[in-house]
């Protein structure tokens, strides 16, 4: 019996001179949508949940009933010019665990990552 593992989507946002970073997660029992800001108050978090929340409902036959939303508590950048660099590390898992996104659904995507052949 084949395994259906979860789809990622990583989306990377760009605005008002600041990056920051939304992770889909898309599981059989619906979605988990996390947002990951070091710069706190640049991003609204709902509003990028709407727009994800807009783009499961056009592509994928979801029920919205059973999306989850998930704002991680990050350390905040000190300067006014490392977000990229924070999205990158943030991309490659550096800042995951730290952050704690691995208890929401990271490290269970990671096992079933890990599995593919």
């Amino acid at each position: 019996m084949q395994q259906s593992l979860p789809a990622w989507i990583f989306v990377r946002i760009h605005g008002n001179n600041h990056w920051s970073l939304a992770i889909i997660r898309i599981h059989n029992d619906g979605a988990m949508l996390a947002h990951l800001d070091n710069f706190r108050g640049t991003h609204d978090p709902e509003a990028i949940f709407h727009v994800l929340r807009t783009f499961l409902c056009l592509t994928m036959p979801i029920d919205l009933a059973l999306v989850q939303t998930v704002i991680m508590n990050l350390d905040q950048q000190k300067d006014g010019h490392s977000c990229g660099k924070h999205v990158l590390q943030m991309l490659a898992g550096a800042n995951m665990k730290e952050s704690g996104l691995d208890r929401c659904f990271w490290e269970e995507g990671l096992r079933s990552i890990a599995t593919l052949e």
